[in-house]
């Protein structure tokens, strides 16, 4: 989309849509209620199965203003049902327009990792030694037990690797910031119902607290509630820090 009311970001591209559940985060998936809503049904033939439009790979390219790009919000670059031709085509087109910073998270790191580093992996390819600088990785981590997505996000030589704390249904005392420039957190939205999940505030207190300390960026995106983007202060204080500066302008860095 040319706009988006994600606040971490100015734009979403979606050349990928799609995706299916892979752990507990997923419940309250937004993506699916949209894709698989009568409304979005022009948008959406194919509903929430994972669909590859080529005819979107050219979008950045056709945005002259530099702008932080969310990569497929609506789906999972990573997910098993994409090609390997498909995928490659994605990060060609960011390494084409360098103007802009790319935001790619995962919920599949281990396939992400494995796409990048593993034999024939994209960055020997591609013959590069480290993912370009515009692009930054990241994985989803809501619960403890998957801490362990991080590890193989540092697996990847890349110079921004992030994490997505959303929706955060827990504490993550097991979670090592080695290596991490950013932690985004935010409770779960219920897409205009009641049904989700509460996020208790201390959750991200821990968080924001151990990323000051270990000099991490820090971005608090919402409280849990109905709808995304509610209550959007902490502690009576609006946190909005990423690892790099914009690059049409610069906002406030940690």
């Amino acid at each position: 989309m040319e706009k988006t009311a994600i606040r971490w970001c100015d734009s979403t591209w979606n050349f990928l849509t799609g995706c299916t559940h892979v752990s507990e985060e997923c419940r309250m998936c937004y993506a699916e209620v949209i894709a698989t809503s009568p409304r979005f049904a022009n948008g959406f033939p194919n509903g929430f199965t994972p669909t590859f439009k080529a005819a979107r790979l050219g979008q950045p390219a056709s945005w002259r203003q530099p702008r932080r790009i969310f990569v497929n919000s609506m789906s999972d670059m990573h997910h098993q049902d994409f090609t390997r031709d498909q995928v490659d085509a994605g990060y060609d087109a960011m390494v084409a327009t360098p103007r802009h910073q790319y935001l790619v998270l995962t919920k599949r790191p281990q396939r992400m990792a494995d796409y990048f580093v593993g034999p024939d992996g994209w960055l020997e390819r591609r013959g590069l030694d480290a993912v370009p600088d515009h692009i930054w990785l990241g994985t989803s981590i809501g619960l403890d037990k998957y801490t362990f997505r991080a590890d193989h996000l540092r697996r990847i030589p890349v110079g921004v690797r992030f994490l997505s704390c959303e929706p955060l249904l827990g504490p993550l005392p097991s979670l090592n910031l080695d290596g991490i420039a950013w932690v985004i957190v935010g409770g779960e939205s219920g897409n205009g119902t009641r049904n989700f999940r509460k996020m208790d505030l201390d959750w991200a207190r821990d968080l924001r607290d151990r990323c000051a300390a270990a000099g991490v960026a820090f971005f608090y995106k919402q409280d849990s509630g109905v709808r995304t983007e509610l209550r959007i202060e902490l502690d009576g204080e609006r946190i909005e820090q990423w690892p790099r500066p914009h690059p049409n302008e610069t906002p406030v860095l940690l």
